[in-house]
This record gives structure tokens, sequence and C-alpha cells, in this order.
């Protein structure tokens, strides 16, 4: 018995937080080598519009847990992802569209394009940080049935 609560207490503590932060920065590496790949500048705001989303998907989360809409057991956020990725998608291309095809169109070189970047990735922390606060935040579901 002893053996089997040490390989929960393995996969619970080590395993599955490992697995999850690799493939966040797995997810983050993918991002960055598609945009550089694309648009041929290293878009520094990526990890930004990562955490935008993140906000996006919080903020849908706790609407939806107001409304009492829920997926029963499973995590309220799962019902509020596909929300925060298509704010996402509408906030990356309102800043291609704004930002970004200004320099294009002057043919600015791609270090003028990556400090554009750093001037975007300041722009959505500060967004981030006016929406939803500084400090870490934890939501719950608001009814678990047992």
């Amino acid at each position: 018995m002893d053996f089997l609560n040490a390989i929960i207490l393995l996969l619970n503590y080590i395993f599955i937080p490992a697995l999850t932060y690799g493939s966040q920065l797995a997810l983050g590496a993918i991002f960055v080598t598609l945009i550089y790949g694309i648009l041929r500048f290293a878009n520094f705001a990526t990890g930004d519009m990562m955490s935008f989303g993140t906000m996006a998907t919080i903020l849908f989360t706790w609407y939806f847990q107001s409304l009492g809409v829920s997926l029963g057991v499973l995590p309220t956020a799962l019902l509020a992802i596909p929300f925060g990725i298509i704010l996402m998608i509408l906030y990356m291309l309102l800043i291609d569209k704004f930002v970004f095809k200004y320099y294009r169109h002057q043919k600015s070189p791609p270090v003028q394009f990556a400090m554009v970047s750093i001037g975007v990735m300041f722009v959505t922390q500060a967004v981030v940080r006016i929406i939803i606060g500084p400090s870490d935040r934890r939501f719950f579901d608001v009814f678990r049935p047992e």
C-alpha cells in the first residue's frame, strides 16, 4: 500500500506538474517558431499574447460561473477556453492591423519590427494588469456535485 501511495504522490506532485509546465513551454516555443517562420521577425509579445488569452479565459470563466453555467463535474474553464481563444485572435488581428501593418508598408527592417513588438509586449502587459490585476488569482467552480 505504501508503494501505491508513493506512486500516486510521485504522479500528482512531480510528473503531472512537470508535464503541464513542459507542455506550456513547448506551446510557447511552437508559437514563437511559427511567428518567426511566417512573419520573419522575432515577436517578443507572444508570451503576453498567451497571457491575454489566459486573462480572457479567466474572465469568461467568472462570467459563466456568475450565470450558473457549468459542465457538471468538469471545470467551467473548459467551456470558457474557446471564447478566450477567439478574443485573443481578435486582439492579435487588431494589433497586426493597427501596429504592424504600418511597418510592413514602410518595409522596415526586422530589428525595427522587434522593437515594435517589445512595445506591443509592454502595452499588452499593461492591459492585462489593468483588467485583471497584478496579483495571483484563483478561481473555483461555484458548485461541485458530490
